[in-house]
């Protein structure tokens, strides 16, 4: 085993959302620390370039390119479309294709950092103003248990109960007081169904999704899927609060008749039902309200988000979002000149009013809903600044997710498994299939079964 393990539990320590002063990084965007030498000439690629699709977004994007180059005559951006793809990146890194820097969702980042996929960013980060003040609880994803850093969060979320409010106020729920509890779900969830017919609670089971809704269920009913040791990862599958968890969902499926016929839903398939009012609650990330919104077309006053609820041994919410990494084949001036890049083109907004409103403008323009409710890159002061540097441009009804928000400074939030997550939360949807296809498989025999196939999973990654 590797000494690089990302930390399996980034805030099960009472790490609450946001400490440190955004403020202590304005009036500079591009803070210090990172420099490239503004003599020395280098040149980087980038990736996530918008594509035509995104006329909007890719004229901001051109406009913050030229604005940087002004900015840094001395380093030479190559952009690009690449955008993280699992089954294709290990072939760009290996054929000298990657892009010098590029962003990666949680799921993949212990891994990347276990393979020596992601450069070690810890010197350029240590002493740069910005880096420095970002939430710490989202600077542990990209962590080893060394506390070396590997990456920069630049967009996050938690897993949240995503409700349905009119289906709450037809049934005589108040929408504004989501449950906190499963028992809570688990009412609301045959209320919904006796009364109106719909699907009361349901999740998305196909892909690695059931595996992944898993997952953060049983992180809120007090245990993970993998444990760490030292360097040491072992599978914790059959562990109470996974069962506690998937046994909840064989009841709602087979007791209650409150989880829908269709269990092996896709998450588009999900998110269609959900946006034509046929499913009242689920579980999933609260970064969903966009794309509820912009491809399902659901009534945006429809939707309800509160936070994921939770046991008394409960541990958290499970994070979610996208990391900046470099290329581990770049050079000390490439990795500061993508350090650079990286913060004027994510995190500029958060400090220049300026950048703030072109940014909200350039979304509203393309139709993407602004003011979403997703976690704060820094602190609470730093993000109600950036919020009424922006108040203009809302369009998002944020009184309806006044639990969810009030949650992300108070509930810990939990990294994803340091090893093998993916192929982990493959294996686990299978598992949810088969409770919810067959009436005689139980949670507690799945999981056990399911144990030592993950902890080979590990293995195979370790």
């Amino acid at each position: 085993m590797g000494s690089r393990l990302t930390k399996q539990r980034v805030a099960a320590a009472g790490l609450a959302l946001g400490l440190l002063a955004l403020t202590a990084c304005s009036g500079s965007s591009t803070g210090g620390g990172s420099s490239t030498g503004e003599s020395d000439e280098v040149t980087i690629t980038v990736g996530n370039q918008p594509d035509d699709n995104q006329p909007e977004q890719l004229e901001l994007f051109n406009a913050q390119l030229e604005a940087f180059r002004e900015l840094h005559p001395n380093i030479t951006i190559e952009a690009e479309i690449t955008k993280f793809d699992p089954q294709t990146f290990n072939a760009q890194l290996s054929g000298g294709t990657l892009p010098t820097t590029m962003t990666v969702p949680f799921t993949h980042v212990g891994s990347l950092i276990e393979q020596g996929a992601a450069l070690d960013l810890t010197d350029h980060i240590d002493d740069d103003e910005i880096f420095s003040s970002l939430n710490p609880a989202l600077n542990t994803i990209s962590q080893d248990t060394e506390g070396s850093r590997y990456g920069i969060t630049v967009q996050a979320y938690t897993f949240g109960l995503i409700y349905n409010r009119d289906l709450y106020e037809q049934v005589g729920l108040d929408p504004d007081s989501p449950p906190t509890t499963w028992d809570g779900v688990r009412e609301n969830a045959r209320l919904i169904s006796d009364e109106l017919g719909a699907t009361g609670f349901t999740i998305a089971t196909t892909g690695n999704t059931g595996g992944w809704t898993l997952t953060a269920m049983s992180y809120s009913n007090g245990d993970t899927i993998q444990e760490l040791d030292g360097d040491q990862a072992t599978a914790t599958i059959a562990s109470p609060g996974v069962e506690t968890s998937l046994q909840f969902l064989r009841d709602l499926r087979w007791e209650d008749e409150s989880f829908g016929s269709n269990v092996l839903l896709e998450t588009a398939d999900l998110n269609t039902a959900f946006a034509a009012g046929d499913i009242g609650q689920y579980a999933g990330g609260a970064d969903v309200y966009r794309n509820l919104v912009t491809t399902f077309e659901a009534d945006p006053e429809s939707i309800g988000i509160g936070p994921l609820p939770q046991s008394p041994d409960g541990l958290g919410t499970l994070g979610g979002g996208s990391v900046s990494i470099v290329n581990p084949t770049a050079t000390e001036a490439e990795a500061a000149a993508a350090l650079e890049w990286v913060k004027y083109s994510y995190l500029q907004k958060y400090s220049d009013e300026d950048a703030a409103v072109a940014d909200a403008e350039a979304a509203i323009a393309s139709g993407v809903p602004v003011g979403l409710p997703q976690v704060p890159l820094f602190d609470e002061a730093g993000n109600e600044q950036y919020l009424s540097w922006i108040e203009d441009s809302i369009n998002v009804n944020r009184d309806n997710y006044t639990v969810y928000l009030d949650s992300i400074s108070a509930l810990p939030v939990v990294a994803e498994p340091a090893v093998a997550a993916g192929s982990t939360y493959g294996l686990l949807s299978t598992v949810v299939q088969d409770v919810l296809t067959d009436p005689d498989v139980q949670a507690a025999e799945a999981l056990a079964a399911a144990e030592s196939e993950g902890q080979a999973l590990i293995d195979a990654e370790s």
